[in-house]
């Protein structure tokens, strides 16, 4: 009868000795202890930060809410900077200067707007603020630049169609009749369920109608010279 060898036995993993954390903790206690600090001084920081900014914010909406006239924005733009609220102060400054007939003082406030809040969620509304005002400054050309934009880079926004809109009225307005037709047809085509697409719809087909009348008829001779010859 062979016999096998015994199995070896297995050793168990030796278990750290009191004695390496000692020295492991007398050596690096301090790197330990300043990394902990940090760290404790990072957490409780920004703990603080946002919460004073969260304070900051309501403490801005509140004064936004009470705020009726372009003093009480001003001071809110001051006491509040940065702040969606500020950032909506500017818009009703630029808004009551426009119907007060200062334009050029409503283009400081939504051009200072469009520069200074670059993520707010009404950006759009600072260049349709301007775009408006070229208009009625009788400017027609900026004005089509400034809805070009709206209706390029905030294609998907709110503002877009209806400046679109007015990008192909104004064009119409000027004389390029297939521009504007164009124009007005891209309405229908990109926003279809907007409140602007029947409108648009209508001009764009009195528009075809209109380049159709005025395309030039072919003259007699050359209807003569298409027709074919008797033999």
């Amino acid at each position: 009868m062979s016999s096998q060898p015994a199995a070896q036995p297995s050793h168990p993993a030796q278990p750290v000795s009191t004695v390496d954390l000692e020295v492991f903790w007398a050596l690096h206690k301090q790197k330990i202890l300043l990394g902990a600090l940090v760290l404790m001084v990072a957490i409780l920081g920004g703990s603080i930060y946002f919460g004073l900014q969260v304070v900051k914010i309501r403490k801005a909406e509140a004064a936004y809410a009470a705020a009726d006239s372009i003093e009480g924005w001003r001071a809110l733009i001051h006491d509040f900077p940065g702040t969606i609220a500020a950032g909506n102060c500017y818009l009703r400054i630029g808004s009551k200067l426009r119907d007060d007939g200062k334009y050029s003082e409503s283009d400081s406030a939504y051009e200072s707007f469009v520069h200074g809040f670059g993520k707010h969620p009404l950006l759009v509304a600072g260049y349709m603020g301007l775009a408006s005002n070229a208009e009625r400054e009788n400017h027609p050309d900026q004005a089509i630049d400034e809805y070009n934009l709206i209706a390029t880079q905030f294609n998907t926004s709110y503002l877009a169609p209806m400046a679109l809109f007015e990008q192909a009225r104004l064009t119409e307005t000027k004389g390029d009749i297939r521009k504007a037709q164009q124009l007005f047809e891209s309405i229908v085509r990109r926003y279809p369920e907007s409140s602007f697409s029947g409108e648009a719809g209508r001009r764009a087909g009195r528009l075809s109608d209109k380049l159709s009348q005025e395309a030039p008829k072919p003259t007699a001779a050359a209807q003569n010279a298409a027709s074919p010859v008797s033999p």
